[in-house]
């Protein structure tokens, strides 16, 4: 099978795509006409109490406060927030309510770049850079202050979307937990004591659950692919994925 062109930006992708490289555009598959696999999508409830489970049946199923999958009580959660649908046999999901976004749970390393956002226990946490000074008149560091290295700082994003804490990352492991780290947060009883490890590596960061009890999850910003299992959190509902084949 030929390696799929992107439709949008003509990027030529690898053949097991399913968006593209470039933009993040669906990729047209050869397995469209295929069966599709079963797919539902499960509201978790962490009291134990009764859970919604939506079965897609069609090519699409929208979440929100009025979508497919109703999450009407949740004050951070737009009307639609997130579209579940196929390429290919693949199922995948996208923010197309913007706001407070969509979080997927991390399951291996993966790379969190300038702007990205992560949740974990009740924090959100947006990854800011942090500029190198550079020596004034005379070769003086401006201000009189040294520059010591720091790159990033996670910025605690409160409810309302106000700002909040900073925490400056050095470079090497850097050890988010409740009870101990670099970075705590020991008022959050659904952060693990140790909880997740951000890494920097010159200009690069990477970040890793370090098997916490209710993960680490990372915002989307384009359309991801899914697999049986992932969870989503959307708001304050945390959503489980279930497929299997017909």
């Amino acid at each position: 099978m030929p390696a799929p062109i992107c439709p949008r930006c003509s990027t030529r992708n690898t053949v097991d795509s399913a968006f593209c490289r470039a933009c993040g555009a669906a990729l047209p598959s050869g397995s469209k006409s295929a069966v599709k696999p079963k797919v539902s999508i499960r509201v978790v409830r962490a009291d134990g109490g009764p859970e919604i489970v939506v079965a897609m049946g069609g090519q699409e199923l929208t979440c929100g406060a009025r979508g497919d999958i109703p999450l009407e009580d949740d004050p951070f959660v737009a009307a639609t927030q997130a579209r579940f649908f196929f390429t290919g046999r693949r199922l995948a999901v996208e923010d197309v309510g913007g706001g407070n976004g969509i979080f997927l749970r991390l399951h291996q390393e993966r790379e969190l770049t300038t702007g990205g956002e992560l949740r974990l226990g009740r924090q959100r946490l947006l990854l800011e850079p942090v500029p190198a000074l550079t020596p004034g008149a005379g070769g003086a560091m401006v201000w009189g202050s040294p520059d010591v290295g720091y790159r990033f700082r996670l910025i605690q994003i409160l409810e309302g979307g106000a700002r909040g804490a900073a925490f400056l990352l050095r470079d090497g492991e850097n050890l988010l937990g409740r009870e101990s780290g670099d970075v705590t947060f020991p008022n959050d009883g659904f952060v693990s004591g140790r909880h997740a490890v951000l890494q920097v590596r010159q200009d690069r960061l990477f970040v890793r659950d370090v098997g916490s009890s209710n993960g680490t999850f990372f915002r989307l910003f384009a359309p991801t692919a899914l697999d049986n299992g992932d969870h989503l959190l959307i708001g304050r509902e945390l959503l489980r994925v279930e497929v299997s084949e017909r």
